[in-house]
């Protein structure tokens, strides 16, 4: 497999939605299978194209892309081809060639698409700023006038239509984010909880109080939902507190967390427990 086919399965991979870690020899001193420019790659699905070595050497640099790929952060590593004389900076191995090697490992994500659940006041400001920010949107809503070609021109679909159903039709891929501003509880609580049982790998902001937060969180217990396995992917009350009162600022909030969270930055915890009964 040449650079060519490397980089022709990267695109495609991009495409399904999956975050990728490229891989390229940028030092090297003494012996070692690959010469500067040699490339891998490596899917966040945990396959991978090409080789900079094989064996023990190959296999720290996919742990090390995919640590990479989870902190959506570039790296450098450098590793020694022996296992003796190590360089203080280098990871030490067990193989024999001699030499060492630097690796630049980047990251390259997928345009990340916003699912818009609900397209009301606040959905038409979410919709805006996504839109302005980069993501492709697509937007679901029962009211026809609502969801709308007029209103949301942007939009790589517009589906009316009823929520869950309209959901049960796409295909997710694992950089998608939801964002539910329905504005109605059962709907917005049915949607929660489609996603976090359907197969959705992505995070997904629920507007909505503390107290509904809450109420949500102990439902989808009752109803046997396993939320310690979803609560890190799952933002609600969502938006950072911002004493945001307007439509448009509430969409400011929302979108700044979701940056927040795509860009690994430090954020408020939201906490929220389970009571006892």
């Amino acid at each position: 497999m040449n650079d060519i086919d490397v980089l022709k399965w990267v695109l495609e991979e991009i495409s399904r939605g999956n975050r990728i870690a490229l891989l390229s020899i940028i030092g090297k001193e003494g012996s070692g299978p690959r010469d500067i420019g040699a490339l891998m790659a490596v899917s966040s699905t945990g396959s991978k194209r090409g080789t900079i070595g094989g064996g023990e050497l190959e296999e720290i640099l996919v742990k090390e892309a995919l640590r990479a790929i989870e902190e959506n952060k570039p790296r450098r590593v450098k590793i020694a081809l022996r296992p003796e004389n190590v360089p203080e900076d280098a990871v030490k191995t067990r193989m024999l060639c001699g030499g060492v090697i630097e690796v630049f490992i980047n990251v390259l994500s997928p345009k990340p698409r916003l699912i818009l659940i609900g397209a009301g006041h606040v959905g038409k400001p979410v919709g805006d700023l996504a839109n302005m920010l980069g993501f492709r949107v697509i937007v679901i809503d029962k009211d026809p006038q609502l969801a709308s070609r007029e209103r949301y021109p942007y939009a790589e679909s517009v589906i009316v239509g009823d929520v869950i159903e309209e959901l049960s039709k796409l295909e997710f891929t694992n950089s998608d984010i939801a964002v539910i501003v329905y504005g109605e509880v059962e709907t917005d609580y049915q949607a929660l909880k489609y996603l976090v049982t359907r197969g959705f790998k992505g995070h997904i902001w629920a507007l909505c109080s503390r107290k509904r937060a809450q109420w949500m969180l102990e439902r989808l217990v009752s109803e046997g939902v396993n939320v310690e396995e979803v609560m890190s992917r799952v933002h609600m009350p969502a938006g950072l507190n911002i004493k945001s009162e307007t439509p448009a600022e509430i969409a400011v909030s929302i979108l700044a967390e979701i940056i927040c969270e795509i860009r690994s930055c430090e954020k408020p915890v939201k906490t929220l427990s389970l009571t006892s009964k």
